[in-house]
């Protein structure tokens, strides 16, 4: 028994292009990435990029004004790693310092004293005041010496000069003089020493301002500049990132290519008709009974025409 095999060839064209296709995909030219070949991912690996130098020049803005000292950085992943020893002194401290100086605090203990009011009110305390005393007290001398003067008037006039009536209005009028003399003066200091105290509030509240102001100025400058630098590492990483696109492109264009290939060479394989057909015949081997019987029927046939010859 026969079995028929009919095999169908397509064009010449079609079939030597398909070795091309076949070789490319799984011989030994078949591009990284085809059937087992490994591709190299690190060309196209995410990444992240590092700190710019103006983020760098902001972090240590802000470290030094919380009196710290310069930052280092992991070469490896980028971050702050440490940080020196600085003043340990923050931007607002000194302001702060010198607040609670001008409001008579003793640093050593923390509580405001008489010498510490009167050392923070000292420099404040006009340098004239003096001069200002002795000038004030010399006017004021001299129109009370007028006033002596006209008791004495009116003491003549009256014809009793030197007598025991002027002599007490003279003392009583000496001791007034003596007096306001004394209030004089005592007016002028108590209005320096307001006048110094005021102005030792206001520097005092000027520091407090400037504690505050400085740090915030300072801190604004510093965000300023990390903005700038925000926007650098911005740019880095579409840099970076567009980069890792293209040599993800670059790695795949051969892939893609043959796959394109394929797309477009198997519609052929069924489009164009078989320019090739041819059939083959094989015979089924006869079982071993069949040999046996073949062989006996033959050599019964054999006999029987060698019988008839001889008859």
């Amino acid at each position: 028994m026969a079995e028929e095999i009919t095999r169908t060839r397509p064009a010449e064209f079609i079939e030597q292009a398909g070795k091309v296709y076949t070789n490319k995909l799984f011989g030994t030219t078949a591009a990284p990435g085809v059937l087992g070949q490994a591709v190299d991912t690190s060309q196209f690996a995410p990444s992240v990029a590092g700190l710019s130098a103006l983020q760098k020049a902001s972090m240590q803005a802000q470290a030094e004004q919380a009196g710290l000292g310069t930052i280092s950085y992991d070469p490896t992943t980028g971050l702050a790693s440490g940080v020196g020893q600085g003043t340990g002194i923050a931007s607002f401290e000194p302001y702060i310092d010198r607040s609670q100086t001008l409001a008579g605090i003793d640093p050593t203990t923390g509580q405001v004293t008489s010498a510490g009011v009167t050392a923070a009110m000292d420099p404040f305390m006009t340098p004239y005041q003096q001069q200002v005393i002795d000038a004030t007290t010399a006017s004021y001398q001299n129109q009370r010496a007028q006033g002596r003067q006209s008791i004495a008037d009116a003491a003549i006039q009256a014809g009793a000069f030197g007598g025991g009536r002027e002599g007490v209005q003279r003392g009583v009028y000496d001791a007034q003089t003596t007096l306001g003399a004394t209030q004089l003066e005592a007016d002028l200091r108590a209005q320096n020493f307001a006048q110094a105290q005021a102005a030792t509030q206001a520097a005092m509240q000027n520091q407090q301002g400037l504690a505050t102001l400085v740090p915030g100025l300072q801190q604004t400058q510093a965000t300023q500049i990390g903005a700038i630098g925000s926007q650098q590492q911005a740019l880095r990483q579409s840099q970076l990132d567009a980069q890792a696109a293209a040599n993800r492109e670059a790695a795949y264009e051969e892939q893609q290519r043959i796959g394109f290939a394929g797309q477009q060479f198997a519609p052929l394989m069924g489009g164009i008709g078989a320019s090739t057909q041819y059939s083959t015949s094989q015979a089924t081997p006869p079982s071993t009974l069949q040999t046996i019987l073949g062989t006996g029927t033959g050599i019964a046939g054999l006999a029987g025409a060698a019988m008839k010859g001889f008859g």
